[in-house]
């Protein structure tokens, strides 16, 4: 009798239990679903050169001369360093010895040859040597003058890699030149959403120095892979025509927003905040809680979830409609038709 009487005890008291935690009104935040006409997705971005070139010499040798600091501006043809010369200048001069000698030499058996003074093959023999010194004095000519670096265009120095009187050895890294007046940007694009790169979209940049103000841009290129597992990078030029370099003092490292709108509307898609979701305990199914306002009631709904948005948004492309209402805060504390109270 005692067991029996227990366990009617305990029946009776898990039942109260039900229907008392039933009966309490959750206190919840909801919102409407409005259909995907667009998505904004941010990202940050960063400003690069289009145009720039690490300068190298060609040849080895003491560095005499660095015309130049980070920083500063320079023209197209400008020295900005240069190496010891003396070497190559005595190649140069006797070289040049040598093909002088050749050239009066050939026209010296020229003229023999003309008077039948001088055999054929004498001339052609002259006239091979006059050949082989005008291409040691041109490429020793060539040589000499690339003991001075020159800026390939316009541009400013953005950094530098040695230092006056290093010796420098050929393609080593004498200073980056970058080109202030040809920009782009670039950004990361998540593994997550590859696809956005072959989806139609309006593409703008807002800079940090100029907050408020989206500037148009499109994508001129991505490396449709992964380089180090963090993401696609992306490279943007602005294409609007309210920019203008001689207003905007923008340069290369400047940091900025860039906003992708896909204009092209997702049907039976929508965008809800995460913490609308959650997993039913017996299907396992992704589910949202459909609030009615009639009975002010929820219900639990399955739904197909896509892409992620952002750190706290993902896509629903199954089992929502324009006229849900659904909550998104204290889903994890309400039943199956349980009564709520909407928080403001």
């Amino acid at each position: 009798m005692v067991y029996v009487a227990l366990a009617l005890l305990w029946s009776g008291c898990k039942g109260k239990k039900d229907n008392t935690y039933q009966d309490i009104v959750r206190p919840v935040r909801v919102v409407n679903v409005e259909s995907l006409g667009a998505i904004n997705k941010l990202y940050t971005g960063v400003v690069e050169a289009e145009e720039y070139s690490n300068l190298a010499f060609k040849l080895s040798g003491p560095l005499i001369a660095m015309n130049v600091d980070e920083g500063q501006k320079v023209k197209k043809g400008q020295v900005v360093a240069a190496v010891d010369p003396l070497d190559y200048r005595l190649q140069f001069e006797a070289n040049k010895a040598a093909y002088l000698t050749a050239k009066s030499q050939l026209e010296r058996n020229k003229r023999l040859l003309s008077m039948q003074a001088i055999s054929q093959q004498e001339y052609e023999i002259a006239e091979a040597n006059y050949i082989k010194g005008k291409s040691a004095y041109e490429t020793s000519a060539n040589t000499l003058e690339d003991t001075k670096l020159r800026a390939p265009f316009d541009g400013f120095v953005e950094k530098k890699f040695v230092e006056n009187y290093q010796k420098v050895n050929p393609g080593e890294s004498i200073i980056k030149l970058v080109n202030p007046n040809k920009l782009a940007v670039g950004f990361t694009l998540p593994e997550t959403s590859v696809d956005l790169t072959r989806t139609p979209m309006t593409v703008t940049v807002e800079f940090d120095t100029y907050k408020g103000i989206w500037f148009k841009a499109k994508v001129k290129e991505f490396i449709d892979a992964s380089p180090d597992g963090t993401g696609i990078p992306v490279k943007l030029v602005i294409d609007d025509t309210r920019f203008s370099r001689d207003k905007h003092n923008i340069y290369p490292g400047f940091s900025c927003k860039v906003n992708l709108k896909i204009e092209t509307p997702v049907e039976d898609s929508y965008i809800v905040p995460m913490s609308a979701l959650f997993k039913n305990p017996t299907t396992g199914e992704t589910c949202v809680w459909v609030y009615d306002p009639k009975t002010e009631t929820v219900t639990s709904r399955t739904v197909e979830i896509g892409q992620l948005f952002g750190s706290d948004k993902i896509m629903v492309q199954k089992g929502l409609t324009n006229e849900d209402t659904i909550v998104v805060a204290g889903a994890n504390y309400i039943t199956e038709g349980q009564k709520v109270k909407l928080l403001k």
